[in-house]
């Protein structure tokens, strides 16, 4: 994901502009913590779920939080005018990106590998 958001930061700067390649990092900056959070978050609730250790309402507000504070950062670039939305959305894009890559890459070397 990194690779991808720098190169995508590097030609957007080179071809664009430097507020261009600023929006792109800080959207992947944006979908990594977004990633951590989910992560954190999952791992909380199924934790619970396993250990039946009383309720599961925080892991899930926390679930549920990440997509009020994203939305909150998009909205107030969005009205700030701060940095191109597309920009931004674009590096937030990058995680769907790699996984992509990551899933064509696994099925081209699974597919060249041979059985001992």
């Amino acid at each position: 994901m990194a690779a991808i958001v720098v190169a995508a930061s590097l030609i957007g700067g080179i071809f664009l502009s430097a507020r261009f390649a600023a929006g792109v990092s800080l959207g992947g900056v944006l979908a990594f913590v977004n990633y951590l959070w989910l992560r954190r978050a999952t791992a909380g609730l199924f934790r619970r779920a396993a250990e039946n250790s009383g309720a599961a309402w925080p892991a899930a507000a926390g679930f549920l939080l990440r997509y009020v504070a994203l939305g909150s950062v998009l909205l107030g670039i969005y009205l700030l005018r701060f940095l191109p939305m597309e920009a931004v959305i674009l590096g937030l894009s990058s995680f769907a990106l790699a996984v992509v890559f990551e899933g064509l890459l696994n099925i081209f070397t699974s597919s060249f590998k041979k059985e001992i």
